[in-house]
């Protein structure tokens, strides 16, 4: 039973490099593919999330001084509430601008290489494929 075998690269090299470990594990030349492959991004609000719990934990330790002070009242018992949500705000606000710079770098390009093969090659064809460098390497 034959597999398909997919990895992402990097470089022409790493991509040269596995098509000659698929043929040494015996795979055909007219088996193999690659193409150039535009990789979504992960969660593009990460440093967004990030920024506000940040900010968040960094206004309720400030808050909390606020309400140490004496003689303060209602005022200072506001203190760690009013940090949680400022610091909230403004974290997520630095956090966006990041967010913003990452989007405008543009999308991440890489190699696809697939290959099918039988079933019997496949496990060492992955090892070798992980050793030139393949990324997410899965056998279906």
């Amino acid at each position: 039973m034959e597999k398909v075998i997919t990895a992402l690269f990097d470089t022409t090299e790493e991509i040269e490099a596995a098509r000659s470990a698929a043929a040494e594990n015996g795979a055909q030349a007219d088996k193999i593919r690659v193409c150039r492959a535009e990789v979504p991004a992960a969660f593009a609000g990460k440093n967004t999330l990030s920024g506000m719990a940040v900010g968040a934990a960094a206004g309720t330790v400030l808050g909390l001084g606020a309400a140490l002070l004496e003689n303060m009242g209602f005022i200072s018992s506001m203190g760690p509430m009013a940090g949680l949500v400022s610091g909230s705000v403004v974290g997520a606000i630095v956090g966006g601008f990041f967010d913003l710079e990452a989007a405008r770098s543009g999308p991440d390009w890489r190699w696809l290489f697939t290959v099918t093969m039988d079933e019997s090659m496949t496990g060492a064809t992955v090892r070798r494929l992980r050793r030139c460098g393949g990324d997410k390497v899965s056998v279906e």
